[in-house]
């Protein structure tokens, strides 16, 4: 089966790794977590004229497949490149990371064996994403979700002494899968708990930049947890586009 695909969830992902490949000109070998199709990661090279080198790594063999026959018939190979593997396994001890963008699961699930373990989180849909921030890289773009820990997310990076430079946040609706008996149960579990955060069937899904030994920047974690926290209560009043990180200063 090839990886799961969500027009705006993807687009969404794109203009976020987008947006950070435009502020930091210099970058030069980003890693990406889930690569899946390779269609999200061919539009922003495209997009923004990346120069570097962007590494994929995708668990998937048919999808790490047809996205390498996808960037071939783009002329990107020397700029793109997908290799099938787990990223946690796989990420050469002695590699420079620089940076890595990921798009990672965060359906939460208290089935050890899921039905469709490609799109699992774990119990809280926050398991994936704190493995990612435990990673080691410099700079980490990662999209969390309203409805999976978003807040205990954010302490983690923290813990692991990085700085929340810049986010953007999307409402959008529960897909198939979120949809699930299985899946909504958890959710609404942790709705209970205060762990989830939803309106209906929206949810917020946000793309946040982490930097460590980020000196002079402002922390925007407990911003962005309020954000995430207060969405489907009065106070978020809808939530009716995009928002974006304020400017510093």
């Amino acid at each position: 089966m090839l990886a799961f695909y969500d027009q705006d969830e993807s687009e969404f992902y794109g203009l976020c790794v987008a947006d950070l490949l435009r502020s930091r000109p210099g970058m030069r070998r980003v890693h990406e977590f889930g690569a899946g199709s390779g269609h999200a990661m061919i539009d922003v090279i495209r997009r923004v004229g990346f120069r570097g080198m962007m590494h994929g790594f995708e668990l998937d063999e048919r999808s790490a497949t047809s996205a390498r026959e996808l960037i071939a018939r783009s002329g990107l190979a020397g700029r793109y490149q997908v290799c099938h593997g787990d990223f946690f396994a796989d990420l050469d001890p002695g590699d420079d990371r620089e940076c890595v963008v990921a798009n990672p699961p965060y359906l939460p699930l208290l089935d050890d064996r899921p039905g469709f373990p490609h799109l699992s989180g774990g119990h809280s849909g926050s398991t994936i994403s704190k493995r990612i921030l435990s990673a080691g890289f410099g700079t980490v773009l990662l999209m969390i979700s309203s409805y999976a820990d978003p807040c205990s997310v954010l302490e983690h990076a923290r813990d692991r002494g990085y700085v929340l430079t810049g986010w953007m946040v999307l409402p959008l609706k529960m897909g198939e899968f979120t949809r699930r008996p299985a899946v909504l149960r958890r959710i609404n579990a942790m709705a209970l708990a205060g762990t989830a955060f939803v309106a209906g069937d929206k949810y917020l899904l946000a793309g946040g930049v982490w930097d460590r030994a980020a000196e002079g920047s402002h922390d925007q974690s407990a911003l962005l947890s309020h954000v995430m926290s207060s969405f489907g209560t009065d106070e978020a009043d809808g939530v009716p586009g995009v928002i974006a990180a304020p400017e510093a200063g």
